[in-house]
């Protein structure tokens, strides 16, 4: 396909502002690809050369960016060359209109799609002396071959602003539309089986966290070809998730007899371990292995050679004490310079919580009882009493505290007992349960300080907004943002609070600058909101948000099903951590978990 027509569709995905919209567009788009192009435009309409864990941004620098444009459509020939491109893109104040209006008139070649990405590949791995220059130089080539509405794409791609409101589950959508065109008659039995592929496409994505990978198998060999992919070391696994009840009694009505956790609070990792070669992903499939040395010299003396993936939390570890240091310190560790020093002021203990894979066979459809009698076969295990205090694992790596009980009291017992040591709570899991990658039902189950039968629990939120500073503030340039839960469903980002408070000033400033960048003129497509806030922004970070209640609200969209006029709203929100580095827009709290904390808010208001 040649990257005119490919650039001829994002301009109609642009404009589109639905969900199931842009996933038949994109549909129509991936059934005029060959295979082999397929990855290229998948990794790109989401405004990245390769899947997040793999980290290979683009993001050029403006300047940069202007000087190849200068160098490709500067004003050649005329008297009193050249034109102010800086003061030209203030004035349009989008690089890709700014390189479409340079364009206009010119002649330019037709460059392949898969040219372009391969190009611009390569010029995000271009490093050293004279790496810049040549850069632009080939940058510059790029916009010379493309046309006029190809050069408004190429340069916001470049910059890292296509910002199309493309995620996972409108791919995952659009895939399974490539093998099953719009019904003609029978519109129930099209929905059923669309239903049965996307639930293929979504499983292969849970296992393997790469679209690219997934859409290739799906146009090359068919929804069976998808067997294919299965857990391997080097590919994260979307990780599981949590449902939340509010007592050991629901706990065990629900699940029977189960093995019950601590929950920590620190860096969620999965580890892939080949021999002497070590990986380490974070919750949102961010690669982490360079800020954790000391996880992958322990992961390598204790798995040898064998192969494996297995999930932990890794906590900063307090010697002095032989105890865990809050989050807030722990958090500390998540940098990319001086990484050694850091470790040795803070050390990291990882428990291990669950294994997926070991010796080249994937054991998540095995019970969860199984899994952890491997685990222990393969980590120390330490197993205090109730009445003993938790103690750090001697070396880096050890097992998670765990019970097994089918009686709520003992549940409760655990989980006061667990608070007490400063802990988040309890994880409850089902002994029969498999590992459900990617996705949130009741196999596990969290029972957490901050809302044991009450609501006061903290939610993560996508900013999707905020609102100029007064007085005080005005100096700051914000004073508020607005928040929004997400909607797996619709594939939505909803809006739930306006937050003006829980930061220091040099946070609000640091945020806003943040923001800046991901500002747009409109509402992006993914987004509802009954309050209008000064700046829009493209949804992409997540903050932690902790409120004295839910209330049900006129204004807000969160939980509004179709006929009904009021949704949920957060009251006295405010934040309790800055942008998380660890969660992704798409990791939020969900609609169906607010609803289910409005259930544990009104249940506690009847006990009492």
């Amino acid at each position: 396909m040649k990257f005119d027509t490919f650039s001829e569709y994002l301009s109609r995905m642009e404009g589109t502002a639905g969900r199931l919209e842009l996933a038949a567009q994109l549909s129509e788009l991936l059934r005029g690809l060959t295979p082999s192009e397929t990855p290229a435009a998948l990794y790109m309409v989401q405004g990245q050369l390769l899947p997040p864990f793999a980290g290979e941004p683009m993001g050029m620098a403006a300047r940069l960016l202007l000087r190849a444009m200068e160098r490709a459509l500067g004003d050649q020939g005329e008297k009193g060359r050249s034109r102010d491109l800086d003061a030209l893109l203030a004035e349009v104040g989008d690089p890709g209109l700014l390189a479409e209006r340079l364009k206009m008139g010119r002649e330019h070649g037709h460059l392949d799609l898969s040219g372009i990405y391969e190009a611009l590949l390569e010029i995000s791995r271009m490093s050293g002396s004279g790496s810049q220059d040549e850069k632009i130089s080939r940058l510059a080539k790029l916009f010379q071959g493309v046309s006029p509405l190809s050069s408004r794409y190429l340069a916001r791609f470049v910059m890292g602003r296509l910002r199309l409101g493309i995620g996972d589950s409108t791919i995952v959508d659009a895939l399974a539309r490539t093998l099953l065109l719009s019904p003609a008659e029978d519109e129930k039995a099209w929905k059923t089986e669309m239903k049965r592929i996307r639930q293929r496409v979504e499983g292969a994505y849970n296992l393997c966290s790469d679209l690219g990978r997934v859409g290739e198998v799906l146009r090359r060999e068919g929804i069976e070809g998808l067997r294919s992919i299965r857990p391997s070391v080097g590919y994260p696994i979307r990780m599981a998730l949590c449902e939340r009840l509010g007592s050991g009694a629901e706990i065990i009505e629900k699940l029977g007899r189960a093995a019950v956790e601590s929950k920590y609070d620190g860096f969620r990792c999965q580890i892939h371990c080949d021999g002497s070669h070590v990986r380490i992903f974070s919750r949102n499939l961010e690669e982490t292995t360079g800020m954790f040395p000391e996880l992958v010299s322990e992961a390598r003396a204790i798995l040898g050679r064998r192969t494996a993936i297995f999930e932990g939390e890794a906590l900063g570890y307090d010697g002095e004490n032989d105890s865990y240091h809050p989050f807030q310190v722990t958090i500390t560790r998540k940098r990319k310079h001086n990484i050694l020093e850091k470790s040795e002021e803070i050390p990291l203990k990882c428990l291990v919580f669950d294994l997926l894979y070991l010796d080249g066979e994937t054991i998540m459809e095995r019970p969860f009882s199984e899994r952890r009698r491997l685990l222990e076969g393969v980590f120390p295990v330490h197993r205090p009493k109730f009445s003993e205090r938790e103690v750090p694992p001697d070396h880096v790596f050890g097992a998670s505290r765990l019970i097994e009980t089918d009686d709520p009291h003992t549940i409760d017992l655990f989980f006061d007992e667990v608070v007490e040591e400063g802990f988040e709570g309890i994880i409850a899991k089902r002994l029969d349960g498999v590992y459900t990658a990617g996705s949130r039902n009741f196999n596990w189950i969290k029972l957490k300080r901050s809302y044991k039968g009450a609501l006061s629990d903290t939610v993560d939120l996508v900013l999707i907004g905020y609102y100029r500073g007064k007085g005080l503030r005005t100096r700051l340039g914000i004073g508020a943002v607005l928040g929004a839960v997400f909607d797996p469903e619709s594939g939505r980002y909803l809006s739930i609070a306006r937050i003006g408070s829980g930061l220091t000033e040099e946070k609000w400033k640091d945020l806003r600058e943040m923001l800046d960048d991901l500002r747009v003129p409109e509402p992006p497509p993914t987004v509802r909101s009954g309050l209008v806030p000064d700046f829009w922004v493209y949804p992409k970070i997540v903050v932690t948000v902790l409120a004295d209640e839910l209330t049900r609200s006129p204004v807000h969209q969160a939980g509004r099903s179709e006929g009904e006029e009021e949704g949920y709203a957060l009251r006295f929100p405010r934040m309790v951590s800055g942008p998380r580095a660890d969660k992704g827009p798409e990791e939020a709290t969900t609609v169906s978990e607010i609803r289910r904390l409005f259930e544990l808010q009104r249940q506690r208001s009847l006990r009492e």
